[in-house]
Order: C-alpha cells, then structure tokens, then sequence
C-alpha cells in the first residue's frame, strides 16, 4: 500500500482538520477511472520539471497571514488557486471547487479512498493534474489528491514544494524560488 500522510497544523482550526491519513492501492494508478485527469491518458509516471534557470529564477516572497500561516495562489492547469503552504502534506490537495476551476471532472465512482478529518471520515479522489506553476517553476503531470468535504482551501505539499529551487521561511517571511 502507497501512505499518504497529510497533517495540518494545530492553529488551522477554519477550516476543521486536524489531521488527514489517506491510503490507495497501487493497482488503481494505472485504471483511467481511478486516476480523473483533465486530458490525456493516465499515467503513474513521475511529474516533469520545466527547465527553470536557478540563477534567473525570481524569488518571490509572501508574508504571514493574521491566523500564522502562509497562503499563495499559484496556477493550476492556467487557472489562479489560492492555497495553504503546507510543509506536513505529503501531495497536493485540492478542494471539490478547486479541481473544478482546474478542470479536473470527478464522479463520484472517482472517491474510492477514504481521509479522516475532525468532522470524520470523508471521501478522496486521486487525480493528476496537466501543469501547475508556482513561483516561476512550471510542474507537468503532478499527483494531487481531492478531498471530497472538510477542507476550506487546497493545500500546496510536499510534491510540488519539492520542485522549487528552494522554500525558505525567516520570521513572518516566506521565499519561493
């Protein structure tokens, strides 16, 4: 089985989780019902990097939010999505409106994992997203997941978080490069 931990922080009681376990079975990735993306066939393969030069690459910093987290909008699939930086996801997770604005097109027959959240068990979906951007780093083919109810804005993990240049946090001051 393929773990995917995904955990908020304690101070992200809005949006009502705590934390999030997910689990799928492997023999799901490569079934074109199992995996929703916007188009193309399905494929398990690792995502793809743009050439990016590091010495041009732009630093872009964000500040803070009042509730101590730190928020950016970055572009999935070319449409702008507001997400939490979260260094304890494992993937992206996208909410239900989320996806739909990416173009991501879920059934319900899509749902076939489960997360636990404060307000109990909920539906997920896994999915893989054309290209997503975030500061200047342009990502194709990355995994993302669903959540179907609990989450009030997606959550930028580790999977995209990885492909920057770098992620710094200094005081109230978040970098991207």
């Amino acid at each position: 089985m393929v773990g995917v931990m995904l955990a908020a922080l304690p101070s992200w009681p809005a949006v009502g989780v705590a934390f999030l376990t997910a689990l799928a079975l492997p023999a799901t990735l490569g079934q074109s019902d199992a995996v929703p993306r916007v188009a193309g066939p399905v494929s398990a393969r690792a995502a793809i990097i743009e050439p990016l030069d590091e010495t041009s690459a732009p630093v872009r910093e964000f500040t803070r939010a009042a509730d101590g987290l730190f928020y950016i909008d970055a572009l999935v699939n070319g449409e702008p999505i507001r997400f939490l930086v979260d260094t304890g996801a494992s993937v992206v997770v996208l909410t239900p409106a989320d996806a739909r604005r990416a173009g991501v097109q879920l059934e319900d027959r899509h749902y076939n994992a489960h997360v636990e959240t404060v307000g109990g068990k909920t539906a997920m979906a896994w999915t893989t997203l054309d290209h997503v951007t975030v500061a200047g780093r342009k990502v194709r083919q990355l995994r993302a997941a669903v959540v179907q109810n609990g989450l009030g804005v997606s959550l930028l993990g580790q999977n995209m978080l990885s492909k920057l240049a770098s992620v710094t946090i200094e005081g109230d001051n978040l970098r991207l490069r």
